[in-house]
Formats: structure tokens, C-alpha cells, sequence
């Protein structure tokens, strides 16, 4: 205890003769350090030699505090050997509370440099099994540096216009806007036939949507095969323009093998957020282009009473996470109210086991305020709406009277299934979410979420080359492009190692082409040359034997050619003369 006391007190002292060291000689700085070192190597083995004497003990018994121990002796002789050596203006000293002597600076009107505090005793004995002196504490640590305050953003102040300005009339310019630009919506009905897609949509809207001669009731259609048909409607209601597109997917489920009849579905969903990318990405583009994205499917369940099927699960989550689907139990009123609640839980626990996304309600959360009245039952209304997920529906395009009143329903021998009824069916709920509560909600989800997960897939799934490749996700994307890169160098090192050998391929076939042509030519030569040869000797044959002729007939008759030629031109010449001398005549008769 008492070597660990005169451990700190030690250190605090060399430590005020640091503060205090300009005041003295570099030989009193010198000796004064070497002195205080010395103790301190001292007192750690001494520390060092009572912990070995100590080991193994389970630690000394906690007291009081002890007094703090008096500076060695050594130390205060040379501190007075030194005060008595110093010049007469460093005469004034302050005594600090150890009892040590430190010669002040002299009073020039500035206030001296602070005085480093004498640490505290310590309270606890240091542990017996200590065996290095790097772990003791130092008891005082290094200033820290303020943190600098960051700039507070103030709000901006609330100011009250003494009178009218305009800009509150800002909400009825968006208004008149938006009703004279129109809107547009796409909704997808997907389901398997007989189910009542084609009669719910006609009753969500109270309009004939689909025509009966394009779309016939399920025992009248031929196709099979699944396939994706759209029906594009304008709607008007108060002035306002809606334009409907509805999208049916035709014999979904209804072949006995129903693999992979979900991809033209997939397909088409994707395609549209395709041309709504391209539409965007071009150099000159609309304002606002035409929004054909799928914003709401309507997935319709056949009322089994066992939960999902095999084909259901898979289709909503390939589905979910490119389109907002909200789960519709066709045909409601074929089960009981009981049945009808049980088979709810049952797909809501299918689609939570399965994590299948389906579309949230957003939160609404209160206010204060005027508003907060509307907040609140905007909530309530909310929490209602999820509360009936999937939807337990009832389509009905016939309207019925009853008691004076005209309603929309099935007509029953027990009775009258109302359509727009809560108690009967969810049909009044859904058609509220769907069209007059949530309508702008689903587009806002589809653009914000949907299609920048689609548009964000598509971008960064483009290699360097243009071609989409499988995004890793764990790689690092400079490691990733350089393997592109290289992998791309490597294709066209082979694409250019088999253009090389196409075109030695091609030069060997030129060369035998060329070899061929070649000796079939050499061989026309030389059958051409044959050929002249033999009647050049021919001709030579006949005219040896017309020179034999010639020397035999000359020699027969004695003359020679020479001498017929001198006689036929000496006759032709008689004959000249003969015939001048005759028409000489007849002029001369004539006169």
C-alpha cells in the first residue's frame, strides 16, 4: 500500500517539475529528473517484491484510506539546496499541500501558469497477483478536446399575412389538372376459370366492362392454354375521366399440368414496366407518359375450405414483389359465415408460413389539429379494411326488388345474397379500397417500390457490353466488372481464334480450288496442243502429197503453172480489146 502510494506521489512530482522546468538550469533539470526516476525504480521493486511476498493470498483486507505519505527527505534537502542557489525574483514560493517547495515566477501582472493538483490517495489496495507495473492507473488522464457544436437548423417561422395572397388556391389548380388530364388505372384479374372474375369486375364499376360476344361465360371458351387479353374502357363519373384497362389471364389453372402457367403472366408485368422504362430513358420523351403498369391484381381463391393450394402459394410469391395482389375468396356465399371466418385465418397463416407479399395498408397515424378527427377515422377505417383481408366477395350483375327497395344480389330459394351488404359478403369493402380509398395509394406503391425494384434489377443487371448478366450481391462490384472484363477478354480471344481458323480454313479450300482449276487447264493445254500438233502434221501430209500431184501433172502435159498463168491472162486481155472494138461499132452506126 505504502510503495503504491509513494508510486503516484512520485509521479505527480516529476510531473510539476515538468510544468515548472523553465525555471530551472538544464543541470538542476537534469538532477531533478534523475533523482525522481531513481525513487520511482525504487518503489516499483519494492511494489514488485511485496506482490511476490503476497501471492496466492485472496487480497488484503479493505480499511480506511491511509494518510498521505510525506515526500522523501532526499528530495526536500535538494529542494532547499536549489531555492537557496536561485536569483532574488524567483525568491517568492508557494507552498503546495505535500508539503514541497516550487519557486513561483516573478509578479509581472500575468497570472502564473496553473498548478497541477495533487492526485488523490487511492482507496483500494492494488491486487496482490501483480506482476507488471504497466497496469497500474496513472491518475490523471489528457485533456479532451471539446466536440464542436453542429450548426442547429431552425425552423422557419410561422408568419400571418395580413390579407389574401393566392397560394391556398395552389390545391384547386393541381385539382382541375389532374380532372382535365384524366387518370388511369390497370387492374388484374387473375384466377381459374368459373370463379366470377368477369362478374365481380362488372360489379365493382356497375357498367358491362366486358362484353358478353368477346368474352362468353366458362363452358362457351375453346382456349386451354393460359393467356393474357386486355380491355381498355373509358369511364366518366361528375366529370371526372377514368381510363380502365383490365387485364384477364384466360385458362390460368385449368390444364391438368399447371407448370410454369404463371410466367406469361410474369412476362406481361414485366413488359409493361418495360416500356414505361424505355418511354423514360429516351432522349426526347412526354412530360408524362402513358402509365400501362399493372397497379392492382386480384387474385381470386376457389372457397375450398382447405386453405391455399399448391398452384396458389406459387403464384404469389413469384408475384409478389413485382405487383400488389390482394387475395379475393371467390363465391362467397357458398359457405357459412363460420366457415367463411375460418377459412380466412387459414389463408392468412398460409400466406405468413409462406412469406407470401401481398399488399399493406398504409399506416395512418393521428394528428393534432382539425385534421386529427379525419386522421383518426381514416386509421379506423384502415384497421377495418385490413381486418377483412382476403376479401370474401359475391358478384352479381342482376338487380333484384325486394320490400320497395332495388338491390344487387343472388336471388336463392333461402333467400336473397346481397351483394353491397357487409353482413353477406366483403364485396362494399373491397370495392371502397380499391376504388375510393386506396386507388392512388396502389399506383403510388407500384411506382415507388415495384417499379424501381424492376428498374433497379433491369440498370444494374447490364453488363459492360450491354447484356443483361446474374447480379452478386456478396461480390465486390469493381472485383465483379474486372471478372466481366476478363471474361469478355477471353471471349474474344476464342471468337478471334475461330475467325482465324474459319479463314485458314477458307484460304486451304481457295488454294485446293485454285490447284484443281490449275491442272484442269494444264490438261486443256496440253490436249489443245495435241490436237494442233496432229493436224498441223496433217496439213503438211496433204501438202507433200499436193506438191507430188503438181510435179506429176506437169510432168504429164509439160507445162507449168507459170505458163497457164501467162496464158490465161493473155486471153483475158484479147477478150478486153474485142469487146471495146464492138461498142466502138455501134456508136459509130448509130450517127
Amino acid at each position: 500500500m505504502k510503495c503504491g502510494a509513494c508510486l503516484l506521489r512520485r509521479e505527480s512530482v516529476l510531473r510539476l517539475l515538468r510544468v515548472y522546468s523553465c525555471h530551472l538550469s538544464e543541470s538542476s533539470r537534469a538532477y531533478f529528473t534523475w533523482l525522481i526516476e531513481k525513487e520511482m525504480l525504487q518503489s516499483k521493486r519494492e511494489l514488485f517484491f511485496k506482490s511476490e511476498s503476497v501471492s496466492g493470498s485472496t487480497g488484503l483486507p479493505s480499511g480506511a484510506p491511509p494518510a498521505p505519505p510525506v515526500a522523501p527527505s532526499a528530495l526536500k534537502d535538494a529542494l532547499a539546496k536549489r531555492s537557496a542557489t536561485l536569483p532574488d525574483a524567483l525568491e517568492n514560493n508557494h507552498h503546495e499541500p505535500n508539503g514541497i517547495k516550487i519557486n513561483s515566477m516573478p509578479d509581472t501582472g500575468k497570472s502564473a501558469p496553473p498548478q497541477m493538483p495533487a492526485p488523490p490517495p487511492p482507496t483500494t489496495a492494488p491486487p496482490a497477483s501483480l506482476r507488471n507495473t504497466d497496469n497500474i492507473k496513472k491518475p490523471e488522464h489528457p485533456p479532451v478536446a471539446p466536440k464542436p457544436e453542429l450548426p442547429k437548423i431552425e425552423k422557419p417561422k410561422t408568419k400571418e399575412l395580413d390579407g389574401y395572397v393566392g397560394f391556398a388556391n395552389l390545391p384547386n389548380q393541381v385539382y382541375r389538372k389532374a380532372v382535365k388530364k384524366g387518370f388511369e388505372f390497370t387492374l388484374m384479374v387473375v384466377g381459374e376459370t368459373g370463379l366470377g372474375k368477369s362478374t365481380l369486375i362488372n360489379s365493382l364499376f356497375l357498367t358491362e366492362v366486358y362484353d358478353r360476344d368477346k368474352h362468353p361465360g366458362p363452358s362457351l371458351r375453346v382456349k386451354k392454354t393460359v393467356g393474357v387479353e386486355t380491355s381498355v374502357v373509358l369511364l366518366k363519373e361528375n366529370g371526372v375521366n377514368l381510363t380502365l384497362t383490365i387485364v384477364d389471364t384466360p385458362g390460368f389453372g385449368d390444364a391438368v399440368d399447371n407448370s410454369n402457367c404463371w410466367q406469361p403472366i410474369i412476362d406481361f408485368v414485366e413488359s409493361k414496366y418495360e416500356e414505361f422504362l424505355n418511354a423514360e430513358s429516351r432522349v426526347t420523351r412526354k412530360a408524362a407518359p402513358p402509365d400501362t403498369r399493372v397497379h392492382c391484381c386480384l387474385y381470386f381463391i376457389a372457397p375450398s375450405g382447405h386453405g391455399l393450394k399448391p398452384l396458389d402459394v406459387e403464384f404469389m410469391q413469384r408475384l409478389g414483389d413485382k405487383v400488389n395482389i390482394i387475395p379475393v375468396i371467390a363465391k362467397a356465399d357458398t359457405m357459412t359465415p363460420e366457415e367463411c371466418k375460418d377459412f380466412k385465418e387459414q389463408i392468412m397463416k398460409e400466406i405468413a408460413q409462406h412469406k407470401i407479399k401481398i399488399y399493406e395498408f398504409p399506416e395512418c397515424g393521428g394528428g393534432a389539429g382539425a385534421g386529427a378527427g379525419e386522421e383518426g377515422e381514416g386509421a379506423e377505417a384502415t384497421r377495418a379494411l385490413r381486418a377483412r383481408v382476403p376479401f370474401a366477395v359475391v358478384g352479381a350483375n342482376t338487380v333484384i326488388e325486394t320490400e320497395g327497395r332495388r338491390i344487387r344480389g343472388r336471388k336463392y330459394p333461402w333467400g336473397i345474397a346481397e351483394v353491397e351488404n357487409l353482413e353477406h359478403c366483403d364485396f362494399l369493402a373491397l370495392r371502397n379500397m380499391v376504388i375510393r380509398t386506396h386507388l392512388q395509394d396502389l399506383k403510388d406503391v407500384t411506382s415507388s417500390v415495384h417499379y424501381e425494384n424492376y428498374r433497379c434489377r433491369k440498370l444494374a443487371g447490364l453488363s459492360h457490353d450491354g447484356k443483361p448478366h446474374r447480379i452478386n450481391s456478396n461480390k465486390n462490384p469493381l472485383a465483379q466488372m474486372e471478372e466481366e472484363k476478363r471474361e469478355h477478354d477471353l471471349k474474344m480471344k476464342t471468337m478471334e481464334s475461330e475467325m482465324e481458323q474459319v479463314f485458314e480454313m477458307k484460304v486451304r479450300e481457295k488454294r485446293a480450288k485454285l490447284k484443281e482449276s490449275e491442272a484442269e487447264l494444264a490438261r486443256r493445254h496440253e490436249a489443245t496442243r495435241r490436237a494442233l500438233e496432229a493436224q498441223a502434221h496433217e496439213l503438211e501430209e496433204r501438202q507433200r502429197a499436193l506438191h507430188a500431184e503438181r510435179a506429176a501433172w506437169e510432168r504429164d502435159t509439160g507445162l507449168s503453172l507459170d505458163d497457164l498463168r501467162r496464158r490465161s491472162l493473155e486471153a483475158n486481155s484479147k477478150e478486153t480489146v474485142d469487146g471495146k472494138d464492138k461498142k466502138d461499132k455501134k456508136k459509130k452506126g448509130l450517127f
